[in-house]
């Protein structure tokens, strides 16, 4: 999906294991991505299916355009491997770039789109469809059966060499964060209004998916 990016947790070999960005990313979690998330979906998450977690990071790279070296400059469509997601651009605001949306078609998903769909002049948001600007600090949380991509990632803006052409840069570097399942499963079945928690279980029951009941 990316190959720019590194994946963070202590269980995972290859993964970046320090301890520190674990429990940061373990926080988020407790405090943000499951409580918000079960009252977001509440027909799509109990409480078994966010007990788990994988979390990357992800670089698009706009100077690709101007380099003999190849890297990401956009996302293909595609559905998470998760019930639900959390994006977060870690940009700083002075790291500029253009383009790289993040683009979703139609929920559940139409026939017949392309990513070429969702270029500004061709915007479709009807059914949530659409596309999402990120900037420092932004975050989005959807379904992982949501299909969606990033467009192109372009230069912030063009400057004029010594030798009169045009240069291009430009990086996004963004937090992601699948929920999903005791081994790996992803719900996607809704449940009926009587099978969904309460308010007391998605925000007291959040920590690591146990259900403690205040």
């Amino acid at each position: 999906m990316n190959r720019y990016g590194v994946i963070l947790d202590s269980n995972v070999h290859g993964a970046v294991p320090v301890q520190p960005l674990v429990e940061a990313v373990e926080e988020i979690i407790d405090r943000i991505v499951r409580p918000v998330g079960r009252m977001l979906f509440q027909d799509r998450i109990g409480c078994e299916d966010d007990l788990d977690y994988y979390a990357f990071t992800i670089s698009y790279d706009g100077t690709s355009a101007s380099s003999t070296q190849s890297k990401d400059m956009e996302l293909k469509e595609h559905r998470d491997a998760s019930v639900v997601t959390l994006n977060i651009n870690l940009n700083l605001p002075e790291e500029e770039y253009g383009g790289s949306d993040v683009f979703f078609r139609g929920y559940p998903a139409a026939d017949g789109w392309s990513s070429s769909d969702f270029f500004a002049e061709n915007s479709r948001d009807e059914d949530g469809g659409g596309t999402v600007s990120f900037s420092p600090g932004t975050a989005i949380i959807h379904l992982g059966a949501h299909r969606h991509g990033s467009l192109p990632i372009t230069t912030a803006h063009s400057d004029s060499n010594s030798e009169g052409k045009q240069t291009s840069g430009g990086k996004r570097f963004n937090l992601v964060i699948w929920m999903f399942g005791k081994n790996g499963d992803v719900r996607i079945a809704p449940y009926s209004e009587e099978e969904q928690l309460t308010i007391k279980e998605r925000w007291h029951g959040a920590i690591k998916g146990r259900m403690n009941i205040i």
